[in-house]
């Protein structure tokens, strides 16, 4: 390809690199409560200083856990023959809307749901359900929906252990928990920033082979980076608006379950990352959360908002693959391309 010709082709891209570069910003802005609102929420950290630990953690977990999350989003869901960024630019606008929408409700919404929903819509309305790879998407599907449960269990059951542990110990061990957060919280940044921005990753050298730039998905070093910083400027300046309805509406957290819920979700969340599974980090710290209030008292949790973030959880799937699939075809027949 010459010079001339690839940078008309990364023109064409502006709008989808655009698109993707809001999308991830807006992920770091829905992941920033889900790193630091136990951390405040239990006093073992100022919003401040919260912040700034989990927008650091947030940019360099993508550049350590490698890439396999974005190969399963850019390549195993769809098949690269045939998209355009037209069909990404349609799934991206989707995405973008429901986290909005989501925000504005003060619902901890997942971004990957509305993602995946979002791909497989615009796809669909595209090229046909031929073009839907049904293993890669039963993969992503079973990864969102088993992580989540887990994420409940593993809090639950890392909160008695913690139990166990100092059942010896005087009441001033929770200010060892909170000393423990710091590091498990650190964790749990990197894990959340490496399966967040993977997302962005995987569209954006989607986007590439659809445009002719590349020929087979391999993620370049600049589309890490971009999708590090994106993720980390959205966590630096939002999240606040959710971290009470994250933090406080499943139940009073304490110390030791601040730290229970943290190790709990940033093990789960490492582990997918490192396997390739796209989770919703959103979900799994909430549920992580859930787990460790049921551990000291099933009355202790506030169902009523669980449910919401239930509903919305399997809402959102079929509701941004809709979106897409009607944004794809006001698209095509306005004549864009």
């Amino acid at each position: 390809m010459t010079d001339e010709r690839t940078v008309e082709s990364y023109a064409a891209l502006i709008p989808l690199l655009l698109l993707v570069a809001i999308q991830d910003v807006l992920t770091g802005v829905f992941g920033a409560p889900s790193i630091v609102a136990t951390m405040i929420a239990s006093r073992a950290m100022t919003p401040r200083r919260a912040i700034y630990l989990s927008t650091v953690a947030q940019f360099i977990g993508p550049l350590i856990f490698g890439v396999a999350v974005a190969s399963t989003v850019g390549a195993d869901v769809v098949q690269s023959q045939g998209i355009t960024p037209l069909i990404l630019c349609a799934a991206l606008s989707s995405t973008v809307f429901w986290m909005i929408f989501s925000w504005a409700l003060r619902i901890p919404s997942s971004s990957t749901h509305a993602l995946i929903g979002g791909l497989v819509g615009a796809v669909f309305a595209a090229l046909g359900p031929s073009a839907i790879h049904g293993s890669g998407l039963l993969k992503i599907l079973l990864s969102l929906t088993l992580t989540a449960p887990l994420g409940i269990l593993g809090g639950f059951l890392v909160t008695h252990l913690d139990y166990w542990l100092v059942r010896k110990s005087p009441p001033k061990v929770a200010q060892r928990f909170n000393q423990g957060q710091f590091f498990a919280s650190l964790f749990l940044g990197l894990a959340i920033g490496s399966n967040n921005a993977q997302n962005a990753m995987g569209i954006t050298t989607l986007g590439l082979i659809a445009a002719g730039i590349q020929s087979k998905f391999v993620v370049p070093p600049w589309v890490i980076v971009g999708s590090a910083v994106c993720l980390a400027l959205g966590n630096l300046v939002g999240g606040m608006r959710l971290m009470k309805a994250v933090g406080m509406q499943f139940f009073r957290i304490r110390p030791i379950h601040g730290f229970s819920a943290e190790v709990s979700s940033a093990l789960i969340i490492a582990i997918s990352s490192i396997l390739g599974g796209d989770v919703s980090t959103t979900h799994v710290t909430s549920m992580s959360i859930i787990g460790a209030g049921a551990a000291e008292r099933i009355s202790m949790v506030r169902w009523g908002f669980v449910q919401r973030v239930l509903l919305t959880w399997v809402l959102t799937i079929p509701f941004t693959a809709l979106i897409a699939a009607m944004l794809y075809l006001i698209f095509n027949a306005l004549g864009l391309h």
